[in-house]
């Protein structure tokens, strides 16, 4: 098992020089979310709660969860506690709760689990009748790097692999929406061929403090990643999929 407190200080640097593939995937992700009836939610491996974060404010009974210390006290610190925010550092294996849940939320999250299927059956158990999923993870298997092995990635999936996977555990009214075409796939089969030592061995360091300010790069984005936010069915590098039980 990767050492997920480790990995989260490497996202955590990756992620404050402003990802373009988190932007785009948080625009989706974010407006699924918004939709959410407030109720009883778990976020299922929830690292540092920015999704947590964002349905308790909106008045969501939120239960999260995360194999990660360090992801979970960066959810206290960012506002987890005030928000009334339950917590626990576990696995989808070792999580359990006595109440359904109104909805669940597991962002990118599948791709990190041995056992994608006793995971979505667990959340299919867990979500009371009528409840609502919110899952999303990165596509294509072809675009399978060293970052993704880095990462502690079992696979990507193909679009009707994951349907399956959903479909298979009971979950209906299954709605997939891809992103990431056509910069993000282009970035991605670039930084496959040529960028992923360079940028896994510049991150690693320790010394690489996030930064606070914006970068010139990611006040573009709004602009060069405007197609990336359409449901473009070929070529998009992830899935954000809702469904229920």
């Amino acid at each position: 098992m990767k050492d997920y407190d480790e990995l989260h200080e490497l996202w955590a640097r990756a992620h404050s020089a402003g990802s373009p593939i988190k932007y785009v995937r948080n625009l989706m992700v974010f407006k699924e979310l918004a939709k959410l009836e407030p109720g009883k939610t778990l976020d299922a491996g929830c690292g540092t709660g920015e999704y947590s974060i964002f349905l308790a404010k909106r008045g969501h009974e939120v239960t999260a969860f995360d194999p990660s210390s360090f992801a979970l006290k960066g959810l206290m610190e960012k506002g987890g506690r005030e928000l009334g925010i339950t917590v626990q550092e576990n696995t989808f294996d070792g999580f359990h709760s006595n109440i359904e849940f109104d909805n669940i939320i597991s962002i990118e999250v599948f791709e990190h689990l041995s056992d994608d299927q006793s995971a979505i059956q667990k959340c299919y158990s867990l979500l009371r009748q009528g409840g609502a999923l919110v899952i999303s993870v990165p596509a294509r298997p072809f675009l399978f790097s060293e970052a993704d092995r880095i990462s502690g990635h079992y696979r990507r999936y193909l679009c009707n692999d994951f349907v399956k996977l959903l479909s298979g555990a009971g979950l209906k009214d299954i709605r997939v929406k891809s992103y990431g075409f056509p910069v993000l796939f282009l970035y991605s089969l670039v930084r496959k061929m040529f960028l992923d030592r360079l940028l896994i061995n510049y991150f690693s360091s320790s010394s690489r403090e996030p930064k606070k300010q914006v970068t010139y790069l990611t006040s573009l984005y709004p602009y060069v990643l405007g197609l990336d936010r359409l449901n473009i069915p070929f070529g998009g590098i992830g899935y954000v999929a809702v469904c229920k039980k």
